[in-house]
């Protein structure tokens, strides 16, 4: 049938529907024709289309009317089709408006898609008592592929709008957004990338890998091995991915990569992702460093300064000099200590600033941590015997060795001892383990002051204290962390509260390359 084919010869409807109006004249008489769809809370329904010669336009396109009085209402309740010979005499409330517009005989013919009414058919016609069943069990060859074509302007638009949606999200992003093949050839890039590049997305939808050029020299291999591994499915996703690209007037942007595989089924096709400019974070980052370096080193030569003043006095003591009274001697242990205190300091954020810029390389050897626990808790005991605690060694001689930095290790278990002694009181502090097969974990528990919920969650940011006056730098347990992550461990910690004691607790892999 030829209105079929008209039918399906577009994705949307109201494209072909004036067409289709033409062909169904020359079987059906109308002078009045629309199709009207229902909400999907069926209160209300709208007029989809409407004949574009129709001169009248009291019910109008594309505009919603309340169910309530319709024969649309009549149509879905019964799933049939409804004609009024009549609409001088009409009980719906439509037929006082269409017979004011010369309408005198209509037509509504349900149409149902997957067994579900979606809207209707309608037909007027200046002539009275015009539309019969001849007309009905026409149309009823009709309808379902009319009700078809008009899910799928449905479906058409839908998606449409969300491909706008996209877009303009895409093309409003700062970030650049892009897709790409595993050959290399991007199928989007967004308009981020010449505002942060200077190059146009044309370099890039012409020239396949032509986005790997871009990045320095330095950080082109690494870059490639990663993205790589996402392509191989040797892992599932790019987080924080971190390199520079030359700008196409010659300056260095830093950008952050965050990627996914793209697949069709099981098979990886090329991946999407987006690039953030974070050049003015790292420029923040440098000269943040530079501030830690320049202010640690000018405090340095001043801090030994004072340490010879006071080793210089000491031997004076210990000389038995006349003239140094008892006073001498408090100024002297009073010295000694905040020197000890500020070179503490300053080794802390020195340390720091090595970790995080991730300058520092490791010097991986076999190390015994159960040995290293010994070690520290001999050289603490004293300083916990002060504060009249007790230090328990729970550790089997018997631990794994395990492929990590002894200096940092070292570090890392005498601040959490060291940690654990300042908080505590009059208590105990323990250290225990246990191991997994591919893994050490390492607990350091106290009966000490505990930790409430925000303390908690920020104990190992830097320089945080829980309370200002505090004693020490705050960058301890930064410190903890930091050591932790490049040996590709975690690091927790659990308190039942304030007054409950803490428990940290790490976990470091047993063997592997770093």
């Amino acid at each position: 049938m030829r209105i079929n084919k008209i039918i399906f010869s577009s994705l949307d409807i109201r494209e072909v529907y004036q067409t289709m109006s033409n062909e169904l004249l020359k079987v059906i008489d109308f002078d009045r024709l629309s199709v009207t769809l229902i909400t999907e809370d069926n209160n209300l329904y709208e007029n989809f289309v409407l004949s574009k010669d129709y001169e009248h336009t009291a019910l109008k396109e594309g505009v919603f009317y309340p169910m309530e009085g319709s024969l649309m209402k009549r149509v879905v309740q019964y799933r049939e089709p409804v004609i009024v010979d009549d609409t001088s005499k009409g009980r719906f409330l439509t037929d006082t408006v269409l017979f004011k517009e010369g309408i005198r005989s209509r037509l509504g013919f349900p149409l149902e898609y997957k067994g579900k009414v979606i809207g209707s058919v309608n037909f007027g016609t200046k002539r009275k008592v015009y539309y019969s069943k001849k007309h009905i069990h026409f149309f009823s060859q009709i309808a379902p592929q009319l009700a078809m074509a008009i899910e799928n302007t449905r479906l058409f638009n839908k998606i449409k709008e969300a491909e706008k949606k996209y877009r303009d999200i895409i093309e409003s992003s700062p970030d650049i957004i892009f897709e790409c093949t595993t050959e290399g050839k991007f199928l989007l890039m967004s308009a981020a990338l010449e505002k942060i590049t200077g190059y146009p997305a044309d370099h890039f939808y012409h020239n396949q890998g032509y986005g790997l050029s871009l990045c320095h020299s330095d950080d082109r291999e690494r870059v490639q091995n990663e993205i790589l591994q996402l392509l191989h499915g040797l892992r599932g996703i790019l987080l924080d991915l971190e390199f520079r690209v030359i700008h196409k007037q010659g300056m260095v942007v830093w950008l952050s990569l965050e990627a996914l595989p793209l697949k069709e089924g099981n098979t990886i096709v090329g991946i999407e992702g987006f690039c953030r400019d974070i050049t003015e974070r790292k420029k923040l980052e440098e000269l943040k460093d530079n501030l830690i370096r320049d202010v640690t080193h000018e405090l340095k030569t001043p801090v030994a300064k004072i340490e010879m003043a006071v080793d210089m006095f000491e031997r004076s003591l210990n000389a038995g000099n006349e003239g140094v009274s008892k006073r001498g001697f408090q100024v002297h242990e009073i010295l000694r200590n905040n020197i000890g205190r500020l070179k503490n300091s300053i080794k802390n954020i020195l340390d720091i600033s090595k970790l995080e810029s991730g300058t520092e390389l490791l010097n991986v050897s076999l190390v015994s941590v159960a040995d290293m626990v010994k070690q520290v808790i001999s050289e603490m005991t004293e300083a916990a015997t002060v504060k009249g605690d007790v230090i328990v060694n729970l550790l089997s001689p018997a631990l794994p060795m395990i492929r990590a930095d002894r200096d940092k290790i070292y570090q890392l278990i005498a601040h959490l001892i060291d940690n654990a002694i300042k908080f505590t009181e009059q208590g105990k502090i323990s250290i225990s383990a246990r191991t997994f097969p591919d893994a050490l974990e390492l607990t350091v528990e106290d009966t000490g002051r505990g930790l409430d919920e925000e303390t908690k969650k920020r104990v190992f940011e830097k320089f945080y204290k829980e309370t200002p006056s505090a004693y020490g730098s705050g960058i301890g347990l930064a410190i903890c962390k930091n050591i932790v992550q490049i040996h590709k461990g975690k690091i927790w910690v659990e308190s039942k509260g304030k007054g409950m004691g803490s428990q940290f607790t790490f976990t470091l892999p047993i063997t592997g390359d770093r």
